[in-house]
């Protein structure tokens, strides 16, 4: 173990709901990184872009192209404060593409909707799931 300080010897530390562990300051001083066994190129790090870090180019040309392909742009229970998610609303409206909504309070992309709906998401989304499917105009 890389780390045994991080659960030892006061017993394992409580985990969040995100994983995260509460540290020490000396746990925190004396924490080892662990290198990827696959490449050893660095830390092992998981497939997410941590708050601080930059969003691949790759990935948000992806986003952008998705975006263009689309008719539509939901968002939901996003304040659409980070750049990295209220980029997509921008680019959505400069194309055309319709922009809705779901979302507890303002939002940075509510002058970009057509669509706010100001509600609590889980309603929203409950209310939505429990709807019977309207028959097709035949």
């Amino acid at each position: 173990m890389a780390n045994p300080a991080a659960v030892e010897p006061s017993g394992p530390q409580p985990v969040k709901p995100d994983g995260d562990l509460e540290l020490a300051e000396e746990q925190v001083a004396t924490f080892r990184l662990v290198d990827c066994l696959g490449c050893r190129a660095g830390p092992l790090k998981p497939d997410v872009v941590f708050f601080g870090e930059n969003v691949p180019a790759d990935r948000v040309a992806h986003c952008y192209a998705l975006v263009a392909a689309s008719r539509l742009l939901l968002v939901l229970g996003s304040s659409l404060t980070v750049a990295s998610g209220f980029r997509f609303v921008r680019r959505a409206a400069q194309l055309g593409v319709e922009v809705i909504i779901v979302n507890q309070g303002e939002t940075r992309g509510d002058p970009y909707a057509r669509l706010r709906i100001d509600a609590p998401l889980g309603r929203v989304l409950g209310e939505l799931t429990d709807r019977q499917p309207e028959p097709a105009d035949a």
